[in-house]
């Protein structure tokens, strides 16, 4: 995948998306290695470095928010999933402003999360997936 191609063209297609968010979550509340579900998920799709960055960005955007996020199923998601979808798809962290009842301009977080889209994102793009 291009770089322009990763901006007319979601990075990660929603059901990745929310297929991640529930595994992380539930991992999370169970006190689980939440890249471990990560790994599960993304390995068969040729992603395995999509763990580390995916797990990266929820962790740093649960803490941001001050609370542990939360995830519904592809028929019922959450705020927290739809703001993630908007922070993968723009890559602007003040995409994410209401959704994950947080301020991006007076978020301490907001460079590294930062960061982290950038991660997700270009490990997506380099490793010319097509979701189509």
């Amino acid at each position: 995948m291009k770089a322009d191609s990763v901006a007319r063209h979601p990075v990660l297609p929603s059901v990745l998306i929310v297929r991640a968010t529930w595994r992380w979550c539930a991992a999370r509340r169970r006190g689980l290695p939440c890249i471990l579900v990560l790994h599960r998920l993304f390995t068969p799709l040729g992603l395995f470095m999509m763990a580390v960055s995916f797990d990266s960005l929820l962790s740093l955007l649960e803490q941001a928010a001050g609370r542990p996020l939360v995830a519904g199923r592809a028929d019922q998601l959450t705020r927290d999933q739809r703001g993630i979808e908007a922070l993968l798809a723009t890559g602007r962290l003040a995409a994410a402003d209401g959704w994950l009842d947080l301020d991006a301009s007076h978020c301490g977080l907001a460079g590294a999360i930062d960061c982290a889209v950038i991660s997700v994102r270009r490990v997506a793009a380099d490793l010319e997936v097509d979701f189509s």
